[in-house]
């Protein structure tokens, strides 16, 4: 994995508000075999980033579509630190029925939502793929490699952490 996202390099969040940041990563388990990939690129963003591991919280859900709920609850629940960003991570591949659409779009006006009324960073990691070999080329380990594949948990990362440093 590469040390520096290039979305970073246009800005440094400083060292002693990073390392007090609580992030969640909230992830589907529906094609695990994807979105575990997709939460180790989320990860490795945070954590070169300088925030603690303990303040980095990963939360599974059953599939896609309970993305937005789970993440509109952890901006609600008292018991928990107050989140400066949450990572949502998931892959939908298209299939021979218009279930996949009505996933896709439910899932991404749910997150919309909730980054719109908690008025906090949401990033957007839903892979919504042709087929598996898409999803796979998205959600690589070896991140900005020579094949040109990437991990889109990192870019959803890299989005929410741009997004804390501008409104910061």
């Amino acid at each position: 994995m590469s040390k520096k996202s290039p979305i970073r390099d246009n800005f440094e969040i400083s060292k002693d508000r990073i390392s007090s940041m609580h992030i969640a990563v909230v992830a589907a388990k529906w094609n695990s075999n994807i979105t575990d990939n997709l939460v180790k690129g989320a990860q490795f963003v945070l954590k070169n980033s300088g925030i603690p591991e303990k303040n980095i919280h990963i939360f599974r859900v059953p599939g896609a579509f309970e993305l937005p709920l789970a993440c509109q609850k952890l901006t609600n629940v008292q018991k928990l630190p107050n989140y400066n960003g949450i990572i949502a991570l998931g892959c939908v591949i298209r299939g021979e029925t218009p279930h996949f659409d009505y996933v896709c779009q439910e899932t991404t006006r749910g997150l919309g939502e909730v980054a719109l009324r908690a008025n906090i960073p949401v990033g957007y990691g839903l892979l919504t793929t042709d087929d598996l070999a898409q999803a796979e080329q998205r959600s690589h380990i070896e991140i900005n490699s020579v094949l040109g594949q990437s991990n889109k948990g990192q870019d959803a990362a890299d989005a929410v952490l741009e997004m804390i440093h501008t409104f910061s």
